[in-house]
């Protein structure tokens, strides 16, 4: 009986075997999103006496576009500021703020989060 078992679960697994999967997620699209990570968020009193240089502004937006969509997260926000940031070379973003705004032409509700893109010495 226990032989029985094992040989049509094997049967059953091995019947997928040939079937293939298709996906949005490229490696290319998956590196971009996550390329971010490697950009810290400091505030301002974390930098004082800390060596580091200002690459420039930089800002991340999220943006609900149709009414059944999910309010836009600021969190959203925030991961966009920090993969432009690492666009430019930085390894952290000085947080200036985060802002949201309703009725903005595109959007129904949209957070925008601005910064300075920065490169703190190791």
């Amino acid at each position: 009986m226990r032989l029985l078992g094992v040989t049509l679960a094997a049967l059953a697994l091995s019947g997928c075997a040939g079937w293939g999967f298709d996906s949005n997620v490229s490696p290319a699209g998956i590196k971009e999103y996550y390329k971010g990570d490697a950009v810290r968020l400091y505030s301002k009193a974390e930098l004082e006496g800390v060596n580091y240089v200002t690459l420039g502004s930089v800002e991340g937006e999220a943006c609900q576009i149709e009414a059944n969509e999910a309010p836009p997260k600021e969190a959203d926000a925030r991961a966009q500021l920090r993969r432009r940031a690492a666009d430019m070379g930085a390894n952290g973003v000085v947080l200036d703020s985060c802002i949201r705004f309703n009725d903005m032409p595109g959007c129904l509700e949209q957070v925008l989060c601005s910064g300075q893109a920065v490169v703190v010495a190791d």
